[in-house]
């Protein structure tokens, strides 16, 4: 297996806000590319949505999406507050090429405890 971890800092602890784009990652994106993204969120005090994301989250778990980026800002994340005054934050990230996902999909789907520095990192 082959992947690069395009996190830069993957082990760090990034505090989200609310319908605001946060950086996860310090490395710029590629315009025009397709990212997969798996991080650990956590969520306290209520219940989100990511964008790019499926469902509601409202504890701590682990969360993959596919993201098409149209810009070449560094990686970022959003979410929507759904109920009450949620604190959120993300950590033990992963971000590689679509490319690299699909390559090497089931391992990836199985790091539920990636800890985010077991990778090379770009």
């Amino acid at each position: 297996m082959m992947v690069t971890n395009l996190c830069t800092s993957p082990s760090s602890t990034i505090t989200l806000k609310a319908d605001e784009w946060v950086n996860i990652t310090t490395l710029p994106s590629v315009n025009g590319a397709t990212y997969q993204i798996s991080v650990e969120v956590n969520v306290t005090g209520g219940t989100i949505s990511i964008i790019g994301a499926d469902g509601d989250i409202n504890a701590r778990q682990r969360v993959s999406y596919k993201m098409f980026i149209n810009n070449s800002h560094p990686i970022s994340m959003s979410y929507h507050v759904k109920s009450g005054s949620p604190t959120v934050t993300v950590t033990n990230m992963l971000i590689c090429t679509w490319g690299e996902y699909q390559a090497n999909k089931a391992l990836l789907d199985g790091l539920y405890f990636f800890d985010g520095d077991t990778m090379p990192r770009a």
